[in-house]
């Protein structure tokens, strides 16, 4: 496909999308005007060219990029289009995806199979999957398979909006930015790669989520297992980590918040008692698995040359409760403060430090001006506390890279944003934008009274 073509194509695309966006009842629900939702899909479009213009131009790295691999593994998928489209729907569908023929695909595609699994669901072959299915449409183009991963990341972003917007107390737009304009999610989450199928099925696995909490109903229970389905099949630990705060959102809308405060507790006491004990309950052991995870990750990349700068030294796990406890410290300032100011040596990496220290500011100043929050707004903030503390302790004890760890902890943060813009009072800067309005009109009045002869 020429060049031309392939604008021309991408052009059409949008336009597709962009009409899709203006006249589908569906996305009117969140109450913004089609102008500002064309807005914002367009900065998922410049997001997805940006991831590929950083590795291509910042780090001369377009052939080793997640982008680039995965595309190619893809093409390998779709090439058997031409001599048995039988097969490529077998290897695309999954069923009957075992059969001889297919493992010369399988040879020749390269990330299909995993050094180190541990009899783990393979997540590479979900992304993989996805490219080869893009590819039916596109014939393998990756810039027509990067426009439409932007506009599956939208959708995404907006089915997480709509489902905050039932617990933002009238601050819309606190929705609005926590689901769209965190730039570590609009950047990593945009193009061809596994982030954009998790940000997708987890805003509609929230949407549907809690639809369901608030009326049951057989269409969003399968909607609800239809998107935790996708989401165990991009990034099953993403799921996981989402369990215990799920169940606690489960908890009756009766009980108050002494009572969920109670009952979430409990069951993060019992999710820890069942992750320490799961060799014996339920024959696999995940204490294990994570710790040797960690090890290989470890040797991974003290074995591969380290031209960014991201490696960084974490404490080895020991397979016990004490190694645990005393990893998870560090985990967290790995996971909530890294990288540092003097590690930002990279423009990304600059971007991700000014991102956290806004997140710490905006934390600091909503400890300050606390606002008294509802109790359906105290469970939404409980089930992020808990996605984090989780998510973020398997992340911080198991990647010594930053460039992988900015990217595995992006499903959090707006959750974390959200939950801080609905707890936080901003009647004080309302009130010193109105005076410093006054002053200002106060001023220029002064000034033209003065002229005057």
């Amino acid at each position: 496909m020429n060049l031309l073509t392939t604008i021309l194509l991408g052009l059409a695309f949008v336009a597709i999308f962009c009409f899709l966006i203006c006249k589908l009842k569906v996305f009117r629900r969140l109450g913004l005007a089609p102008k500002w939702l064309l807005l914002l899909f367009a900065t998922k479009l410049v997001a997805a060219f940006a991831l590929v213009g950083v590795y291509k131009i910042v780090y001369d790295n377009e052939n080793t990029g997640d982008i680039n691999k995965y595309h190619k593994a893809g093409l390998v998928l779709y090439s058997a289009m031409e001599e048995s489209p039988a097969d490529y729907f077998k290897m695309v569908s999954g069923i009957c995806a075992d059969e001889p023929q297919l493992e010369y695909y399988y040879d020749k595609a390269d990330y299909w199979y995993k050094a180190w699994n541990y009899g783990l669901l393979n997540d590479n072959r979900t992304i993989i999957r996805y490219n080869a299915l893009l590819d039916l449409f596109t014939q393998g183009n990756l810039w027509l398979n990067l426009i439409i991963s932007a506009f599956v990341a939208f959708c995404g972003s907006y089915l997480l909006a709509l489902a905050m917007l039932g617990f933002a107390g009238g601050r819309w737009w606190a929705a609005v930015v926590a689901a769209f304009l965190v730039p570590s999610v609009a950047f990593w989450s945009s193009g061809m790669m596994k982030e954009c199928l998790v940000m997708f099925s987890l805003g509609l696995l929230m949407f549907s989520w809690t639809a369901l909490w608030r009326k049951f109903g057989i269409i969003k229970l399968l909607v609800v297992l239809v998107s935790a389905w996708l989401l165990f099949l991009a990034k099953f630990y993403v799921l996981l980590a989402m369990l215990p705060g799920l169940v606690v959102f489960a908890v009756p809308s009766k009980f108050g918040a002494k009572k969920l405060l109670i009952s979430s507790v409990a069951v993060f006491a019992l999710v820890v008692t069942l992750f320490f004990f799961s060799g014996s309950i339920f024959g696999y052991d995940l204490v294990d698995t994570i710790v040797k995870k960690q090890h290989d990750f470890i040797n991974m990349v003290n074995y591969e040359a380290d031209y960014s700068g991201s490696n960084i030294e974490i404490k080895e796990l020991e397979p016990t409760f004490v190694g645990f406890a005393l990893a998870l410290v560090p985990a967290y300032i790995n996971t909530l403060f890294r990288p540092f100011v003097t590690e930002a040596n990279s423009f990304v990496k600059l971007v991700c430090c000014v991102e956290n220290i806004v997140f710490l500011l905006l934390f600091l100043f909503m400890c300050i001006r606390f606002k008294q929050i509802d109790n359906n707004q105290f469970r939404f903030v409980i089930f992020t506390l808990y996605f984090m503390l989780v998510l973020y302790a398997l992340i911080g004890m198991t990647t010594p890279n930053l460039g992988a760890l900015v990217r595995y902890k992006i499903p959090v943060m707006p959750f974390m944003l959200f939950s801080i813009l609905i707890c936080t009072n901003f009647d004080l800067l309302k009130k010193l934008i109105r005076f410093r309005n006054k002053n200002e009109v106060d001023s220029v009045t002064s000034q033209t009274e003065t002229a005057k002869p």
